[in-house]
């Protein structure tokens, strides 16, 4: 495996999306952690150890994260939305006695995590994919809405909270992702507003990846990304660069069977559309189930879903952990 450094990045349009430091532009990422990260003591002559929410950083090689608290008794199903002050963790999961799935928070107190509760914005059914805005001031995820009128389909739409001093806000759809013809999964947000969420309408055979932009004060209907991304086959669980540079997603395996999933990574071209993805290498893709990629708010560490189940919803279905550096990996491809 050949190591890459992804060095053209940032400077001007990226005409033929060559690989350059992800790594480095994860930390152009500036959601200030509070409480979840720091440095342990450390005797007098020894080199404190990083932390991120009590845990000692990662290296080169993935390891579970908190899967005591936090897949105790959920099995995961989204990736990890970590509160801007430092103060907890959201995310969606499903019960193991049951597959309904929701929206779950734990608090974080410096040391440790909470049991797991429902956020208290989310329904006891039908709602997932949490994601912070950028600048951490909103919430967004999917959820499943009462069905309208006589209608027995139950339309889902992309949902919003924000944070008061009050508390959270009651959830606010919004009003161009109302819909009956379509599922809404993990949700995350760009820089300037715009939503990348992933999505199937139930008249295709498979999910796809949805942009809903936002203009002038308003988001727009979602739009299928379409180019060379468009032919990937199962393409789910988007996370957005915040200045749309480079999206993390679960993608087919080149290899196996194809309800398989890897983490992979997609480049924005000069010419608008997203490239093929490119799987990351190293110790994140296994013959196991690796999903809901996402990058912590600091830049540092890749987190992911595996899971070695027979299935991905499974008793062992964890949250993973790596350096970010692991993104610097990824086997030579030039996008198409």
């Amino acid at each position: 495996m050949k190591i890459l450094l992804f060095t053209n990045l940032f400077g001007g349009a990226m005409k033929d999306c060559r690989p350059i430091s992800l790594a480095l532009a994860a930390g152009f990422l500036t959601l200030a952690i509070g409480a979840g990260f720091g440095f342990q003591r450390a005797a007098v002559g020894e080199r404190p150890v990083e932390t991120f929410f009590g845990q000692p950083a990662p290296g080169a090689e993935p390891v579970k994260f908190w899967p005591e608290v936090l897949t105790a008794e959920k099995h995961p199903h989204g990736q990890l939305a970590f509160s801007p002050d430092g103060t907890g963790v959201f995310w969606s999961a499903m019960l193991q006695d049951g597959p309904e799935q929701t929206i779950f928070y734990s608090a974080f107190n410096g040391k440790t995590f909470s049991r797991p509760v429902i956020a208290p914005f989310a329904a006891a059914s039908g709602n997932g994919g949490p994601a912070f805005s950028t600048d951490g001031r909103r919430l967004f995820f999917s959820a499943e809405l009462p069905p309208a009128g006589d209608s027995s389909a139950a339309p889902t739409a992309i949902c919003y909270v924000d944070k008061t001093i009050a508390g959270w806000t009651r959830p606010v759809p919004i009003e161009s992702t109302i819909d009956s013809r379509m599922t809404k999964g993990q949700v995350s947000v760009a820089r300037n507003g715009n939503i990348y969420f992933s999505g199937r309408v139930f008249t295709e055979k498979g999910p796809g990846i949805y942009i809903c932009r936002y203009s002038d004060g308003k988001y727009l209907a979602p739009e299928k990304l379409g180019g060379p991304l468009a032919s990937a086959g199962l393409l789910v669980d988007p996370w957005i660069d915040g200045d749309e540079r480079f999206m993390l997603l679960s993608c087919s395996p080149e290899e196996g069977p194809p309800m398989l999933t890897d983490v992979g990574l997609s480049f924005h071209r000069a010419d608008g559309m997203w490239s093929n993805p490119v799987r990351l290498g190293g110790f994140v893709n296994t013959p196991a189930y690796e999903r809901f990629p996402s990058l912590s708010p600091n830049g540092k560490y890749l987190f992911f879903i595996r899971s070695t189940s027979e299935r991905f919803v499974g008793d062992q279905a964890h949250f993973y952990w790596i350096e970010a550096k692991i993104l610097d990996e990824v086997i030579r491809k030039e996008p198409k």
